[in-house]
């Protein structure tokens, strides 16, 4: 396939995207309207309860819209996951979260093995290169999609040019989107319950995955100015 058809695609994705959180806001106008409107101050566990049953169809929405924001480049992906935890609560949205990101992610991966004249995100080339040469590539795949500020269309390239079997690039995007998945559906699910612990406790937990982002690229830079 040429580029046209790649933006062709973006495009279609985009539209799609909208098209689903446009269905969810339908189903949830109503209860969401009333929660902002009344700050909570009728009982907040019937409003919730309200909320987490409006059609078990909603999940299989929100599962093809973070599927769909994941495979687009530059979609914030956190601002869709977040609602997981809000609709469903915490281990129902863990697992619409970790879904929805798999199979975004496995598509994304075969759409840009269909374009042959792929370009590299040459911004984050050293990063590429030294996940591609890591003693153990496959670890440094799944710390990849744990690092929910590095672009995952780095890493789903880094994985199309090691080629691995399904069932590796399977595991490796399974295990690194946990940590991102459970913080999505836990801080979703707290935020609205109103524990401001747990969302600071989130907060933190961010800040240190930033940490650890900025410590590997600063390595990175460092061996590749030595060499």
């Amino acid at each position: 396939m040429t580029n046209r058809y790649k933006y062709w695609l973006i495009g279609l994705g985009i539209v799609g995207l909208v098209a689903l959180l446009s269905w969810l806001w339908i189903d949830y106008r109503t209860t969401g309207t009333t929660i902002l409107e009344t700050h909570f101050n009728r009982d907040r566990a019937v409003l919730i309860n309200q909320l987490r049953h409006q059609g078990r169809h909603n999940a299989i929405i929100l599962v093809a819209a973070i599927a769909i924001g994941s495979a687009i480049p530059g979609v914030p992906i956190s601002a869709i996951a977040i609602l997981s935890g809000i609709f469903f609560g915490r281990w129902p949205g863990f697992v619409i979260t970790l879904t929805g990101i798999t199979l975004g992610n496995l598509l994304a991966i075969y759409l840009m093995s269909q374009f042959p004249k792929r370009a590299k995100p040459s911004r984050f080339q050293y990063l590429t290169d030294k996940l591609k040469t890591m003693r153990h590539p496959r670890l440094g795949l799944s710390i990849g999609y744990a690092i929910s500020m590095l672009p995952t269309v780095l890493v789903n390239y880094t994985a199309l040019e090691l080629r691995p079997s399904f069932a590796t690039t399977f595991s490796c995007i399974v295990m690194g989107s946990l940590p991102v998945s459970f913080l999505y559906a836990f801080g979703g699910d707290e935020l609205l319950s109103g524990n401001i612990k747990t969302v600071i406790l989130a907060v933190v937990l961010v800040l240190l995955l930033v940490g650890l982002y900025e410590i590997i690229r600063r390595d990175q830079r460092r061996r590749a100015q030595a060499d």
